[in-house]
């Protein structure tokens, strides 16, 4: 490989990682890497790749004099990794082999004798998706670019704050297309900054709810924000930029476009850190040269509510939310028969999720997974491309599954907003739009509160939680403090895990102004589905009550690594 191009003082390792004979290396040549990515915050360690049938091929460049590592982990550490250390010394390249989320590391002088120095902090993990298709990210000149972000906002000091803030549209006398979206995130609050969600509001807002941001989801968010419900664009933490099919984009411009949206985001500052000052955002790349089909997004998985309950100490519990055939069937009957077809999904939990899946159903029969993600991280979340696309057709139906894992708490896990709290969501991209918005379930209460041994609660409901009258146990206390006073275990667990999978639960299925579907609140049985294996109990699970940026995700391919090393002149 040629280094004209590189600074004198950067070298290049190349890494061929191969399933078959390490003889295919003889076909090395100068290769173009369809995947990039910066692994550290101060844009030295560059990772290039790319990927056929049977061969995964890396290109690692970093700025240092000295060693640089690169390696495959199982869980993001160095035990059990497989580690290749590598430089050039006294004008000859040399090689150390250490004995798959993605470790590296690098030092400002060599390897000596035996032994590297230690990193100190120019090391870290990072979760990929190596085998990710190919998409085409070429942006035309004729692009226009509009920028939606938040000013000098304060991040209070406390683990979970979302921030909400309307903003308009650019006024377009056409139809555009949004061809990508980018994160705008300011410099050093890449662990602040969790997720951002762009929602389409009402056009009965003027500009009077425009100038100023506030915090979401509390009892003084003003009435406007309400107005504001159906999700258009979703970015998360450890995400890229997003590129559109070249067919598909998101429209802009029309009477039935969004004039008004509101951007929620959402702070984790589990750290409590002081003085945070962010100026957070996403950019719009949009162009008046238009596309074949309008995009669109359903939210679908469990309804984020109180009623969905995850017990303490255990190793595999499933939540199923259904994106259920009724729903499906009116809005698809009514809006475009011949189906629509997905073209991306994003799979979203928070710090119990350890596996994720979308189960597709057609007339009850199981078709091939939609998505999934057996080694789920919580700091690696984005759309992700299907190598195929798959149409969703009347007589379908959707279940995303969660697996958690709540060995390290002794108390409910509860649906809701908070990092600790639980989400199951997947957020499925497709085209041509039609008008859902929300196709989601959530397993009916009562249920579930005699399992527990309640009989009686207050009514009318004036508090919530609302309050339980009888048995004496529970007298007066919220149903949220009974379920934490039971006395769970494993069993009883798994007993409860049993019971909310037959239960009836409530459909959501919502359009984009906030209207409804016909089906929306009526309570279906589920269907019975083949339960989801869980993963090995044996697994070893770190105790977390704080997450940490650049958490790691186990690769799954059992590799051999061939190393060529190129020296700069």
């Amino acid at each position: 490989m040629r280094l004209g191009r590189f600074l004198p003082w950067f070298w290049v390792l190349r890494v061929l990682v191969l399933k078959g004979p390490a003889s295919a290396a003889g076909a090395w040549r100068r290769e173009t890497f369809s995947q990039h990515v910066v692994l550290d915050e101060n844009g030295k360690y560059h990772l290039r790749w790319k990927h056929d049938n049977t061969t995964i091929t890396f290109e690692v460049e970093v700025e240092t004099r000295g060693y640089v590592g690169l390696g495959l982990s199982p869980t993001g550490s160095m035990a059990q990794s497989d580690m290749v250390i590598g430089g050039v010394a006294n004008g000859r390249p040399y090689l150390k082999d250490n004995t798959v989320r993605v470790i590296w590391a690098y030092h400002p002088e060599d390897v000596k004798q035996d032994s590297p120095h230690y990193h100190l902090s120019n090391r870290g993990r990072k979760s990929l998706h190596l085998l990710n298709p190919v998409v085409d990210t070429f942006i035309p000149n004729d692009v226009l670019v509009f920028n939606i972000r938040h000013y000098n906002v304060s991040i209070p000091t406390k683990d979970t704050t979302y921030w909400c803030q309307i903003f308009k549209l650019p006024t377009l006398t056409k139809k555009h297309h949004v061809i990508r979206v980018e994160p705008i995130i300011q410099k050093g609050h890449e662990h602040l900054v969790h997720h951002i969600l762009l929602y389409q509001c009402h056009n009965i807002l003027n500009d009077s709810a425009l100038g100023f941001g506030h915090e979401c989801y509390n009892s003084n968010m003003p009435d406007d924000f309400f107005n504001c419900e159906s999700i258009i664009l979703a970015w998360a933490i450890g995400g890229k930029g997003f590129s559109y099919p070249p067919n598909v984009g998101l429209s802009l411009g029309t009477s039935t476009d969004p004039v008004y949206v509101m951007m929620e985001m959402h702070y984790d500052n589990s750290n409590y850190q002081e003085g945070c000052i962010d100026n957070s955002g996403l950019k719009l790349l949009y162009t008046p040269v238009l596309r074949k089909y309008d995009a669109g997004v359903i939210e679908t998985g469990v309804w984020v509510s109180l009623y969905h309950m995850i017990p303490p100490d255990m190793s595999s519990y499933v939540s199923q939310g259904h994106c259920t055939m009724e729903c499906l069937q009116e809005a698809l009957s009514q809006e475009k028969a011949s189906g629509i077809h997905v073209f991306a999904v994003l799979l979203h939990s928070h710090l119990a999720g350890r596996a994720l899946r979308i189960r597709h159903f057609r007339n009850h029969v199981e078709q091939p997974l939609l998505a999934h993600d057996d080694e789920f991280d919580f700091n690696f979340q984005e759309f992700r491309h299907l190598k195929e696309e798959r149409v969703l057709l009347p007589g379908d139906s959707l279940v995303t599954e969660c697996q958690y894992n709540t060995t390290c708490r002794s108390n409910m896990t509860w649906g809701g907003l908070s990092t600790r709290d639980e989400m199951c969501l997947s957020y499925v991209l497709y085209y041509p739009k039609i008008d859902l918005s929300r196709c989601e379930s959530l397993p009916e209460i009562t249920p579930q509160l005699e399992f527990i041994g309640v009989k009686e609660i207050y009514l009318p409901v004036r508090t919530w939680p609302f309050i339980i009258k009888s048995p004496k146990k529970y007298k007066d206390l919220s149903f949220t403090e009974a379920m934490n006073k039971f006395r769970w275990s494993k069993k009883k667990g798994r007993e409860f895990n049993n019971l909310v999978h037959g239960i009836e639960m409530n459909i959501r299925c919502a359009k984009h102004d906030q209207r409804e579907w016909q089906v929306h609140g009526i309570p279906i049985l589920p269907p019975s589905l083949k339960p989801w294996e869980p993963k090995s109990e044996m697994e070893p699970i770190t105790c977390r009550t704080t997450w940490q940026y650049s958490d790691p995700l186990p690769v799954f391919l059992s590799l051999t690594l061939y190393v060529v090393l190129t020296a700069g002149m």
